[in-house]
């Protein structure tokens, strides 16, 4: 197995690479429009050069992911997946508060969520498992490894707390699983089983999110309290019509009505200023790289690529509907970043690893069908 693929970058997805790149550019356009209001303060220059420099050094970790056999990656996960229960652990005792919830490491003027890292860490660890016991996860052994293996940082994550990454973890495994070949009824069954005490979860959650919850259902009832992020997202929406008011000019966002406007409801911004138009585009360029990625999963040269493929894919689909479902209202609001998108160098790089790794399983494609 070699460890650098001896491919040049001419040999990478293009598409993918086209996306990402009209993806990072537009998150930075909309990044210094969203932050405008804070001119006065620097902060828009500061938002906007922080990002511009993790956009730099995370397409920097594209490539040497990219360039790096996939199956290095699964064969370091059991050391990447206890360091980072490590982390997830040492955050509750060190990490700073931040909206009622303990999520980041802070160093300096930088700020880590280790939730992001789970994610990556989780589709790797769980390829390597579902690989490795071929045949034996549908067995009651086999399964009770598989949801220690995905509860351990799930309940970590969701302890912080952090509802939505901790949601996002299920369709990756439930999809994940279905890919390798485990038989329905014990898949069916499973996630019944998961859906039946989902209620439980109600118990741990924060008011703040148990009111978010309720507000979804009917935001009008504390417009200016829990449901006021989702009214004034969409009218931030609704409000842009066709084409948008244009880059630095919505009242929505310059006024600072959106909370969070640069980072989880960065399309509410998209949307008042850009317009349906902008809107849809956006929504185009994710398509294109969610249908490249499962033309990735579908010609992947074996069942552990395949797998592989098809977690990350899941990942980027999940944060797509539920970050974009929550703008429009159309789900509650949990805090997921848009990838390539959102404000942030925890999403951006850890979205440029995975892409990185999808990459690199289109090039031993591309190696294995020449």
């Amino acid at each position: 197995m070699p460890l650098i693929e001896k491919q040049s970058l001419k040999s990478l997805n293009k598409a993918i690479l086209a996306v990402i790149g009209l993806l990072s550019i537009i998150s930075l356009v909309m990044i210094y429009s969203a932050t405008s209001s804070s001119d006065l303060t620097g902060l828009r220059y500061n938002f906007f050069l922080k990002q511009l420099m993790w956009v730099t050094v995370s397409f920097f970790i594209l490539f040497f992911v990219s360039q790096i056999n996939y199956e290095v990656w699964i064969g370091f996960s059991p050391w990447m997946y206890f360091i980072t229960l490590g982390m997830l652990l040492l955050l509750l005792f060190v990490g700073k508060s931040k909206f009622g919830s303990v999520r980041w490491f802070h160093l300096g003027p930088f700020a880590f969520q280790p939730s992001e890292f789970a994610k990556v860490v989780l589709v790797l660890m769980l390829t390597k498992f579902i690989s490795e016991n071929k045949g034996k996860i549908d067995i009651a052994e086999g399964m009770f490894k598989t949801f220690v293996l995905v509860g351990a940082p799930m309940f970590l994550i969701l302890i912080q707390p952090d509802l939505g990454t901790t949601l996002i973890f299920i369709p990756i495994v439930f999809f994940m699983l279905f890919i390798s070949g485990m038989k329905k009824r014990y898949l069916i069954g499973t996630f019944s089983l998961l859906a039946a005490v989902t209620p439980l979860f109600w118990l741990v959650m924060r008011d703040y999110q148990k009111k978010r919850i309720l507000s979804f259902i009917n935001p009008e009832a504390d417009p200016l309290g829990s449901g006021y992020s989702l009214i004034q997202s969409k009218i931030a929406i609704g409000s842009g019509g066709l084409f948008g008011k244009g880059l630095l000019s919505g009242t929505q966002s310059q006024l600072n009505f959106i909370p969070e406007h640069h980072t989880d409801f960065i399309f509410s911004v998209i949307g008042e200023e850009l317009g349906f138009i902008g809107a849809v585009f956006i929504i185009f360029l994710y398509y294109m790289l969610i249908m490249e990625g499962i033309k990735i999963t579908i010609y992947a040269k074996d069942r552990t690529s395949t797998i592989l493929a098809t977690g990350i894919i899941v990942i980027f689909i999940t944060q797509v509907f539920v970050n974009i479902g929550m703008t429009l209202g159309l789900l509650p609001i949990v805090g997921v970043p848009l990838p390539f998108m959102s404000y942030g160098g925890s999403s951006l790089i850890f979205s440029m690893f995975l892409a990185g790794i999808l990459l690199n399983i289109h090039m031993s494609l591309k190696k294995f069908s020449s």
